[in-house]
């Protein structure tokens, strides 16, 4: 039976990021395998834009957040790589995290200045452990620590819907939709501690 999970493993290993992408809606792994692609670009970029360890701790969060909407709202129509649109979904988010906390031009100005591509580095089995690791500690704290608003104010948010249409479809108000996702990032940022 381990033999075979090990097996399913190896396709995603195998499979592009567009192919992921086209699998990840029905396919649990299929996002896992994802995320765990780009959780050292998030931790890299996080690091590069953050002032302080706490800050850094907001801009993964809120990296992972866009790396999920980027999986949901991908088209391949466009005619970009995935890589590229997650890129850039992933800094605008930390940018415009930044730019709030600081009430100023935000750290970072451009993709452009954080240097060569860090997807293409060789990774170590430490750190894919440790990549692998957190993201299960992630969804079990979605998982037993948010309630059932949070649980689908969350799901929704990370989809790519938007705080009106979060609201419309739980039959709620934006500032519940609002409340329920700081509830949700505080529980998920104490349970990863």
């Amino acid at each position: 039976m381990e033999e075979l999970l090990d097996n399913d493993k190896n396709v995603y290993d195998r499979m592009t990021d567009e192919e992921l992408v086209r699998c990840a809606a029905a396919d649990k792994l299929a996002c896992e395998a994802l995320l765990l692609r780009y959780a050292k670009l998030i931790f890299i970029k996080a690091a590069m834009c953050s002032a302080s360890e706490s800050d850094r701790d907001d801009l993964c969060q809120e990296g992972l957040m866009a790396l999920l909407r980027a999986i949901s709202t991908y088209d391949e129509d466009r005619e970009a790589k995935f890589s590229t649109y997650a890129e850039v979904c992933i800094v605008n988010r930390m940018r415009t995290l930044s730019a709030r906390a600081a009430k100023a031009p935000a750290v970072c100005e451009s993709i452009d200045e954080f240097g060569e591509d860090v997807l293409s580095e060789s990774e170590t089995p430490e750190s894919i452990y440790l990549n692998k690791e957190f993201f299960s500690e992630l969804r079990r704290a979605a998982e037993t620590e948010l309630s059932g608003t949070e649980r689908g104010v969350f799901g929704m948010v990370i989809r790519g819907a938007s705080y009106r249409e979060t609201a419309e479809k739980l039959g709620i108000s934006e500032k519940s939709v609002d409340n329920a996702m700081q509830r949700a990032r505080r529980k998920i940022r104490a349970y990863l501690k």
